[in-house]
């Protein structure tokens, strides 16, 4: 049956985005036709075209609504150490990944073709947010390092790994799966920081800077 859409304009483009990203994700870009987004709101195709002129643009809200949760799970504080920043990032990753897993389903399924749908500044604006979140993961990195947190390593490497393992984790993560989405954080994290921090009784103790009885897993 179609869903009810509210009267407002971006309500109605928020419900329009949520229904399509759904379809993208459960059919692929190429297998979604518009008919079937205005079908599953219950609108006529050509009142979907009034708020999406075409569907690459729908697609491209997916992947900078996207690219701007990730961007923003950035943030610090600038008095945690290294191990905490890491902790921290990982668990408002996958917090966000498991609120919303047909976005990030969305965002790898379609990611090899995006410069065929995109406009070239399109496709920057997204590889600029990919960037710096690597940068960001490898700063963190080699801070550690610097300042003798951190065992000595690629940090290169380990970023990239890093993202791998957080990002990739829509292929599997379930809001109601055997492990929240910050139980999951936690076993990511000790496991990545327990490779890196050179101090024996922090790696046992407290690898993620609270003692391990102390970490919460609510979100």
């Amino acid at each position: 049956m179609p869903s009810e859409v509210p009267s407002n304009g971006s309500t109605r483009r928020e419900e329009l985005l949520t229904v399509a990203t759904k379809l993208f994700a459960a059919r692929g870009y190429h297998g979604t036709r518009m008919d079937d987004v205005a079908e599953a709101v219950g609108l006529n195709k050509a009142t979907v075209y009034h708020y999406y002129a075409s569907k690459s643009l729908i697609l491209y809200d997916i992947y900078r609504s996207a690219a701007e949760f990730t961007v923003a799970a950035l943030h610090d504080d600038p008095t945690a150490t290294a191990r905490e920043t890491i902790y921290h990032f990982t668990r408002r990753l996958l917090v966000g990944i498991a609120g919303n897993i047909e976005r990030a389903a969305v965002y790898f399924q379609e990611g090899p073709y995006i410069s065929e749908w995109f406009t070239e500044d399109q496709v920057d604006h997204i590889r600029k947010a990919e960037t710096q979140v690597y940068e960001h993961v490898r700063d963190v990195i080699d801070r550690g390092i610097a300042s003798g947190e951190f065992y000595d390593c690629d940090s290169h490497v380990l970023a990239l790994g890093y993202i791998g393992m957080t990002l990739g984790s829509y292929r599997w993560l379930r809001p109601h799966g055997r492990r929240t989405a910050p139980e999951i954080a936690v076993e990511f994290s000790t496991a990545l920081l327990r490779g890196l921090i050179r101090d024996e009784s922090v790696r046992v103790e407290s690898p993620l800077g609270l003692e391990i009885g102390q970490v919460s897993t609510g979100d």
